[in-house]
């Protein structure tokens, strides 16, 4: 998986660099070469009708460089949900979980990228990870009280939504993000983005030919 993702990741750099440069490519996809079909479908009570589902965390710098891509894909296709769930594994992912969770329920979803960039700013920068007083500052920045957002951290719906992520996460057996899953039955891999012109393309055309499927 790591492998997978840091090629993917140096893919998305270079064609990011000479977007102007893409052509457009046809693709042929196939069942465990470019998506693996799960055994048992990933619900998303949340979303209303067609959705595409991440599994990611915070500060992790591959889920980073997949933002653009994912914000594309979004705002062309409206009427999928883009829906996300932290990944959970050791007290600092299950932290950030917590965080993510607050600022859904604080209506700031939509701050998730610009969230993510500060913690790819600290960690560059400072060399560490925002805590919970560098949470609660950033939050005042964006006009949320900070004393509410913490509240929101542990309450009882935070609570619910990471009890659903983890049961499904293990289902799953997920040991690593990011993790995308299309309409619950059908896992994205990775592999065949080494090479191509146009990766965003390739992962919308992927997912758009996964919605597809019956």
């Amino acid at each position: 998986m790591k492998r997978q993702l840091l090629a993917l990741v140096t893919v998305v750099v270079a064609w990011f660099a000479s977007v102007n440069l893409a052509h457009a490519e046809t693709y042929e996809f196939k069942a465990d070469v470019d998506y693996t079909v799960l055994k048992a479908p990933i619900k998303a009570a949340e979303a209303k009708g067609p959705y595409l589902l991440e599994y990611f965390w915070l500060g992790c710098p591959h889920c980073r460089a997949m933002n653009p891509m994912v914000k594309q894909f979004e705002s062309a296709n409206p009427k999928v949900s883009v829906v996300r769930r932290p990944g959970l594994g050791n007290d600092r992912w299950v932290f950030d979980a917590h965080v993510y969770y607050a600022l859904q329920a604080m209506g700031k979803s939509s701050l998730v990228y610009d969230l993510m960039d500060y913690y790819h700013q600290l960690a560059s920068e400072e060399q560490r990870l925002p805590d919970l007083a560098d949470v609660k500052a950033y939050m005042t920045k964006q006009g949320i009280d900070a004393q509410k957002f913490e509240k929101a951290m542990d309450d009882d719906a935070t609570l619910d939504k990471l009890s659903v992520a983890y049961r499904d996460q293990q289902a799953l057996g997920l040991k690593g993000v990011p993790v995308f899953i299309v309409n619950g039955k059908y896992q994205l891999r990775f592999d065949g983005f080494a090479g191509v012109k146009d990766p965003a393309a390739r992962f919308t055309a992927l997912v758009e030919y996964l919605l597809k499927q019956k």
